[in-house]
């Protein structure tokens, strides 16, 4: 046991605000809104208009200040049986005081760049709503200097785009806000945004598929929010995937990616290979009614805020027995903490059983505060599987007793549950030069077993020692250990052989019994 031991952060519910309280109701009022004071609308005829065909008919609204530049003054309101098409690289300058509004079809291919910005770089525009029912597909378009993008629709796809320096008007809480429904973005570059990057309801089934991304200092406000930021996915799955999250240390309230279901509505999660550096911390899972599966991520200094009791969590999973994940291939590095569990969430880090496999290979290095390692925090009373993992990747441990000092569980608080490590990784570290290769020097047949094995070694063995697939010991032998070896009556499946040296080389292999 460990002395010293502190509690985890307590990063729920503020530590993301994506769900939080103040959102859901202000987001509830405006999701019902209707625009009021359009200045411009379009006939609703079912025909498609450019913006050159705009100045013709929208009286003044909307005007050509060159042959690829326009102005928009007030209010502008496409009708939901038009469509307004940009395939060409132009620039659509909207007044401070003026809004978008599509209620149709809007869609944009320009062969560079189409920009959306500000009359005037000093002011904000007033933003843009993607209404209930809209279709909206854009590829190369350039959104800036705005009050945000309210997306009511569940049509939307953006490609190649850019959203940069909005601020709350359209929106309360992120540059883009979804509404629900399964939405695309791919290769959207999201910077320099007032508050999150993206967001969606604590009440709603917002699934959004987010690929190839950049998000990029988001935040500048420096709320209490994630950069991504988003709420339960209802029966469908959220994804974010091969994206870079890079937050400014100076916006130390601000956080990487958070998934949350506050209000227990239904959600799964997919948050696959993303780069997650320099937020106030990395990955949080919270709430409850969730299924996630995090995995891949590379996880570097997330500790911006510096508190402990507050966050630094590399990944935070935090809620009810319905909040299941699977973490496997992550690495995770410089953060006040490695991976906490807190609640009852039930997690699997790496398991060898058949129906719960999960490979582990999660690894670990310089995750700690107030001079104690902390690689993983199980302050549940769940036990939590966490076989095959790299313990500490820049000193990889020798023993089991050098992994149990980077984790926190029942041997530092009776009232935590127990983590199974055994067996742990070696990190792909060779720890002796000439060292004999664990196939070479250690043979256990036949294998698969009923319960009796011969064990060869071609180097001088001290003690052997059988774990079970949750890391229990279940048989030691000490010298002699070559030949017969009678294990005894075990259950069927999956079991850890380690042989030791008496120079303290380990060796290990696997063995079936049936």
């Amino acid at each position: 046991m460990r002395s010293g031991v502190i509690s985890p952060p307590n990063e729920e519910p503020t530590t993301m605000t994506c769900t939080s309280r103040p959102f859901l109701s202000i987001a509830l009022g405006l999701i019902f809104a209707h625009v009021t004071n359009a200045q411009y609308t379009t006939p609703g005829t079912g025909l498609s208009y450019t913006l050159a065909d705009l100045v013709a008919i929208s009286g003044g609204v909307i005007t050509s200040t060159s042959d690829t530049s326009y102005l928009q003054t007030t209010d502008f309101t496409l009708a939901a049986t038009d469509t307004l098409l940009i395939d060409e690289d132009l620039t659509w300058a909207v007044a401070s005081s003026a809004a978008i509004n599509i209620f149709g079809s809007f869609i944009a291919s320009a062969p560079l760049q189409a920009v959306i910005t500000a009359d005037d770089p000093a002011l904000h525009h007033q933003g843009i709503r993607f209404e209930d029912g809209s279709h909206i597909n854009l590829v190369r378009v350039s959104i800036t200097d705005g009050g945000g993008i309210k997306c009511l629709t569940n049509d939307l796809m953006l490609a190649y785009c850019t959203i940069t320096n909005q601020a709350p008007n359209a929106t309360t809480g992120a540059a883009l806000e979804l509404s629900d429904g399964k939405v695309f973005l791919h290769h959207v570059t999201f910077e320099d945004n007032e508050m999150a990057a993206i967001s969606s309801a604590a009440n709603g089934a917002a699934a959004p598929q987010i690929t190839d991304c950049v998000f990029l200092h988001n935040g500048s406000a420096n709320t209490n929010r994630p950069q991504i930021n988003l709420g339960p996915s209802g029966t469908d799955t959220t994804l974010i995937r091969d994206n870079t999250v890079i937050g400014n240390p100076a916006n130390t309230m601000v956080g990487g990616i958070a998934f949350s279901s506050l209000l227990g509505n239904e959600g799964h999660a997919v948050i696959d290979s993303n780069t997650v550096t320099d937020n106030r911390y990395g990955i949080a899972v919270i709430g409850s009614n969730i299924t996630s599966l995090i995995s891949n991520n590379t996880i570097a200094d997330n500790n911006t805020q510096g508190n402990p009791a507050q966050g630094g969590s590399g990944i935070n999973l935090n809620g009810g027995a319905t909040n299941v994940s699977m973490v496997s291939g992550n690495q995770i590095s410089g953060s006040l903490w490695g991976i906490t569990l807190q609640g009852s969430v039930m997690t699997n880090l790496g398991d060898t059983a058949t129906a719960t496999f999960n490979p582990g290979e999660n690894s670990f290095s310089d995750n700690g505060n107030g001079g104690v390692i902390y690689a993983l925090y199980n302050n549940t009373p769940n036990t939590v599987p966490a076989m095959n993992n790299c313990w500490d990747y820049e000193n990889p441990p020798t023993d089991s007793a050098a992994v149990a000092a980077v984790i926190a569980d029942v041997a530092d608080d009776a009232s935590l549950g127990e983590v199974f490590f055994m067996p742990y990784s070696n990190c792909g570290i060779v720890t002796a030069i000439g060292e004999t290769p664990a196939s070479e020097a250690l043979a256990v047949f036949p294998n698969p077993s009923n319960g009796q094995v011969t064990v060869h070694s071609t180097v001088a063995i001290d003690n052997l020692s059988l774990f079970n697939a949750n890391g229990q010991l279940v048989r030691t032998q000490r010298s002699p250990v070559q030949g017969p070896w009678t294990i005894g009556n075990l259950g069927t499946g999956l079991y850890l052989l380690k042989a030791t040296t008496p120079a303290g080389v380990e060796y290990t292999q696997r063995i079936v019994v049936e």
